[in-house]
């Protein structure tokens, strides 16, 4: 019993230990809010609109659409393989998309006779869209489960009513 005890604290303990391990390699992503504060701040104006894009330095800009692409996709994995995808931390495609997306978001790109990239990519990138919502998949497997036995309770059926299967009955 004592041996039985021992194997689960050091389960328990391990568990403990590599949770707290994960989350020290997550960086934290600023906010939205943080960001444009913080360039508000920076141009000692009062709010967002008497912001100057042209005082705006590109790494204010990348922050910002990496806080903007954060809250689009609505979770740090998929906003990491998004990054990925994009040719990864660092690279020069990501930080021009980031660039790109704080300078549409404010206002500062130009586009502001067109609709811009924001409303497209607001629903196909995860805001609107439900398969992007993190508890879709504990429901989705139920449902899978659900159709699987419904499908096969019909076939019993079918082999019944059929006759292949013979159904006995209970003596008493």
């Amino acid at each position: 019993m004592k041996r039985l005890e021992t194997t689960i604290a050091i389960f328990v303990a391990f568990i403990f230990i590599a949770n707290g391990a994960l989350a020290h390699g997550v960086e934290k992503v600023k906010s939205v809010e943080e960001v444009v504060n913080e360039i508000v701040a920076k141009q000692n104006m009062a709010s967002i609109d008497e912001i100057d894009c042209n005082k705006i330095s590109g790494a204010d800009f990348e922050q910002l659409g990496d806080a903007l692409m954060e809250r689009m996709v609505g979770s740090h994995e998929l906003h990491e393989q998004m990054d990925d995808m994009m040719g990864g931390e660092g690279s020069e495609s990501l930080k021009q998309m980031h660039i790109a997306m704080g300078r549409n978001w404010l206002g500062c790109s130009g586009l502001q006779g067109m609709m811009g990239m924001m409303p497209m990519m607001m629903r196909m990138m995860g805001n609107y869209y439900p398969a992007y919502y993190t508890g879709y998949n504990t429901l989705l497997g139920f449902s899978i489960v659900g159709w699987v036995l419904s499908a096969i309770s019909i076939i019993l059926l079918v082999f019944v009513v059929t006759g292949k299967i013979k159904v006995q009955k209970r003596r008493k």
